[in-house]
């Protein structure tokens, strides 16, 4: 079912299989039975260090304000995925949702105060790895730092999009339920205080720029395709991806046009 790593794995270690619970239980069965079972399993695996970089993805609009050009509003998603699927739900819907935000405001000939940049993350899947780099690379000093306006970050679950998480910036949610309010109409319920962990805005939130990431429905995400190999393009429903795309083209927009920064 899953095909999974860590970076802390050694070299030599055994490779671990997780099965489904429909096989796992009718082993669990044969044994209470007394039954003698034997399992073959095939496990084709290989270990390489050919090559290990991993890339991000950067494209902007660039802004056009003479003071607030240089500000960037981001807006991300991750491009790994597991290998027993696509990674449809985790997170090539969500990739795909930041590029239509992208081309929405394009194709409006937005022109925004600020830079607009979508950045597809790699490595998210061995820990944030594409994220960490970018914002030790590049966002090392406060002058860097403050040159970030805010990052909007589309990640866990799948499905609509329902609100923010703020990550416990409650200036910031103040502002974010305003954006929110017009878009009811498209499914858009509420922000909430809390954070989250284990995407791509943790670095940013940890380097001290407002960063958060989006809630999402989790309907069998947990349970069924998020890094298993059920995670193919059935999972996704196409409805809910244009729908996630307009709530980021709009949020990046109202952040690059507003006078101040994110608090």
């Amino acid at each position: 079912m899953r095909v999974q790593g860590s970076p802390a794995t050694a070299a030599d270690a055994v490779p671990t299989v997780v099965l489904a619970s429909e096989q796992y239980s009718m082993l669990v069965r044969l044994a209470k039975a007394g039954e003698p079972t034997k399992l073959r399993i095939e496990v084709s695996a290989r270990f390489s260090q050919d090559r290990l970089e991993s890339d991000n993805v950067l494209a902007e609009i660039p802004g056009i304000d003479p003071v607030l050009k240089d500000e960037v509003v981001l807006v991300g998603a991750h491009l790994d995925s597991w290998h027993t699927a696509v990674g449809a739900t985790d997170n090539a819907d969500a990739v795909s949702a930041a590029m239509e935000a992208m081309r929405i405001l394009t194709a409006l000939h937005a022109s925004p105060r600020r830079t607009i940049r979508v950045v597809l993350w790699g490595g998210e899947e061995q820990g944030m790895l594409g994220s960490r780099a970018w914002v030790a690379q590049h966002l090392a000093d406060r002058a860097a730092r403050d040159r970030i306006s805010v990052y909007l970050n589309d990640d866990p679950g799948t499905g609509k999009t329902y609100g923010f998480y703020m990550e416990g910036n409650a200036a910031a949610k103040t502002i974010f339920d305003a954006w929110l309010a017009p878009l009811a109409g498209l499914g858009m319920r509420r922000n909430v205080i809390e954070g989250i962990g284990s995407t791509d805005h943790v670095p940013f939130v940890e380097a001290g720029v407002p960063a958060f990431t989006t809630i999402k429905d989790f309907e069998n995400y947990d349970v069924r395709t998020r890094h298993t190999n059920a995670d193919l393009a059935d999972a996704v429903r196409v409805e809910d991806v244009r729908q996630s795309a307009v709530v980021l083209a709009v949020f990046a927009w109202h952040a690059a046009m507003r006078d101040k920064r994110i608090p």
